[in-house]
């Protein structure tokens, strides 16, 4: 695998910055406007907690606005398959959409993929490539550590329960998925981009769905015509596959859902209006799809962009094509009129 310059140097920024800001023991009470110090060095940090008896890790970013006075939302984000936790904030603008809206936003890291040992510490904390169990193909609980770490963040933070979100690209948009329906009971709403709800991991593996959620979960999606990766339409996709901003290869043989599909199952779920508002950009690369009149107010928002592909839509243009949307703007647009009910 050949990673390009770009993603080296922010690699080693990243890298650097942990180096001055690890925090193991995080902190046993809410953060009062008298607490300046623990502000300081929560507002960005790398943190670590024990889950399930493995290490797992995690980048958290509080708005400066943040004085633990009142409860403020939090946006959990899921890297893609293989990642890092040092990916998202570059690629998807959120910290800054963070300090503009005064939500916090945290971007755990997936489990350590196989092929090296776990006694190196450093690679296997920080940098060695990361997956979510997102179809349940192995036995590592990434459900119970989303969960822990809500709890930590609430122990830790004063957090907004009935605010509580995630989204993620790719695998994080697979695993945003499952943990909507999974985490039904605290998450609010869910914002899965070029994900799929289900579908067979590896040849010999069973089809796998979504488990049906206890709770209503809003949802919006953001999904490519042109995604190769994880196709619009489902199916299989065999052979190598080019990681979006960089040079790596990875051969997959893996069966995805369709977006009608994963986009049906939250429908259904809702009980929301099973025939669409249909909304068309001018230009008719964006279409808008709303099921409304959901329980509990939920509702169900699907972008399609024609000439899409596997990408975060209208995130930094050093890493993904002009877009005539930003997935970030509308996501937190959709986030903020829907709290948990």
């Amino acid at each position: 695998m050949v990673l390009n310059m770009k993603k080296i140097s922010s690699i080693l920024i990243i890298a650097l910055f942990i180096g001055c800001s690890v925090s193991v023991k995080g902190f046993s009470k809410k953060i009062t406007d008298t607490d300046v110090e623990s502000r300081i060095i929560l507002r960005n940090s790398f943190r670590l907690m024990m889950f399930d008896g493995r290490i797992r890790s995690y980048l958290q970013h509080v708005p400066s606005s943040y004085d633990g006075s009142k409860p403020v939302p939090v946006v959990i984000v899921l890297h893609g398959h293989p990642g890092w936790c040092i990916d998202p904030p570059f690629f998807t603008g959120l910290n800054k959409k963070s300090d503009e809206e005064g939500f916090i936003v945290v971007y755990p890291n997936g489990h350590r993929a196989p092929g090296l040992p776990g006694i190196i510490f450093f690679l296997e904390t920080l940098v060695w490539p990361r997956l979510w169990n997102c179809w349940d193909y192995c036995d590592i609980d990434d459900v119970g550590f989303i969960r822990a770490l809500i709890n930590r963040l609430d122990s830790t933070l004063n957090i907004d329960t009935s605010k509580v979100y995630i989204t993620g690209i790719s695998g994080g948009g697979m695993m945003t998925y499952r943990l909507g329906a999974d985490l039904s009971d605290i998450v609010a709403a869910i914002a899965p981009v070029a994900g799929s709800n289900g579908g067979i991991w590896y040849t010999e593996s069973s089809l796998y769905v979504s488990p049906k959620p206890a709770n209503p979960v809003s949802v919006i999606v953001f999904h490519g015509l042109q995604d190769r990766n994880l196709p619009y339409y489902g199916g299989w996709v065999n052979g190598s596959i080019r990681l979006w901003n960089t040079n790596i290869q990875v051969i997959i043989n893996t069966y995805f859902l369709s977006v009608n599909e994963s986009v049906s199952f939250w429908v259904e779920h809702n009980n929301c209006n099973t025939i669409p508002k249909i909304e068309t950009s001018p230009s008719g690369n964006i279409i808008k799809r709303t099921y409304e009149n959901g329980t509990d107010g939920s509702e169900v928002v699907l972008y399609t962009v024609v000439n899409g592909g596997h990408e975060w839509f209208g995130g930094p243009e050093a890493y993904w094509p002009p877009c005539e949307i930003s997935a970030t703007d509308l996501m937190w647009e959709f986030f903020e009129t829907h709290p948990k009910q």
